[in-house]
């Protein structure tokens, strides 16, 4: 049976929006959709809500219509009591696409949604225009992460209670040095910011969907093989002070993904498209912009 956190029916920073629901096969997807145009769906990363993508919505939305979901046990999605593996994410993807009606879309993902997002693509390849890779997971997420605090949750995630108690005693101390661990320039850690974070992630069932979701993230491999056959055209954007994933790992997936390309943002951590929204979101603009005028010309 899912576990419903409760829900607001707007956001703070954006009162504007609505949140909606959407009911697939293991719960209820959390969701916001904004705008005209192309479909657009944007993917958070492990941890991460539909928030990540606030500066995002005025930019993007200006030409595209944006689906942002909170990922099956994250944010204020339901947290069924199953286990949180790739194929996971992939199939809610698909169920929640399907539901929305929206037969093929760009995708934009960040860290482990953009794990999600090029494995989708490579599951479903006839549903995904375009792929844009935002300091993506890569197939072989174990050995590529750096960050000394990730790693010592990856070194214990076969230990599931372990795991779950080491992150349901997070403070907001603690949600703060997390921020700190994905972003660059500390200053832009406000007080509403790890706030608004510290109260998501004490909702109840969170420290079991992130304990499953690492102890399975290593799964992600089995779909590397096939990272040669990847046919959406492809935008990497890497933040080059990134500790997380340094900025080699983008360049190794870029190596990888035929008819990719790849961009450094300076002075920016794991979340660009959060911490230097107006270089991210040019790119982000720029690269779609150029795909609709090739289509254009091959028709």
């Amino acid at each position: 049976m899912s576990s419903a956190p409760a829900r607001p029916t707007a956001f703070d920073w954006n009162p504007a929006l609505e949140l909606r629901l959407a009911r697939i096969d293991k719960g209820t997807i959390a969701y916001i959709v904004t705008g005209d145009g192309p479909p657009l769906l944007l993917l958070h990363g492990l941890g991460g809500e539909i928030w990540m993508w606030e500066k995002q919505v005025a930019a993007l939305s200006a030409r595209y219509r944006l689906y942002i979901p909170d990922l099956l046990g994250f944010g204020y999605s339901d947290r069924p009591k199953v286990e949180y593996t790739p194929s996971l994410f992939i199939e809610m993807i698909r169920q929640f696409m399907d539901q929305l009606g929206v037969n093929r879309a760009g995708l934009i993902g960040n860290s482990m949604g953009g794990g999600i997002a090029w494995a989708f693509a490579l599951t479903h390849p006839k549903r995904v225009d375009t792929l844009v890779l935002i300091d993506a997971m890569p197939p072989q997420v174990v050995g590529a992460v750096r960050n000394r605090f990730l790693r010592w949750f990856l070194a214990i995630r076969r230990f599931p209670l372990l795991s779950c108690l080491a992150i349901a005693v997070r403070t907001r101390g603690i949600v703060r040095e997390a921020l700190t661990q994905i972003i660059h320039d500390d200053r832009l850690i406000t007080e509403a910011v790890v706030e608004r974070q510290y109260r998501i992630s004490r909702l109840t069932g969170t420290a079991r969907v992130v304990a499953s979701t690492i102890r399975y993230t290593d799964e992600v491999a089995r779909y590397a093989d096939a990272l040669a056959t990847l046919r959406a055209p492809t935008l990497i954007i890497w933040g080059q002070q990134d500790d997380l994933f340094p900025v080699e790992i983008g360049q190794r997936l870029h190596a990888s993904i035929p008819n990719s390309t790849l961009i450094v943002i300076p002075d920016s951590g794991h979340i660009p498209m959060w911490e230097t929204p107006d270089q991210t979101n040019q790119a982000i603009l720029e690269f779609l912009g150029s795909r609709s005028e090739n289509e254009k010309e091959t028709r």
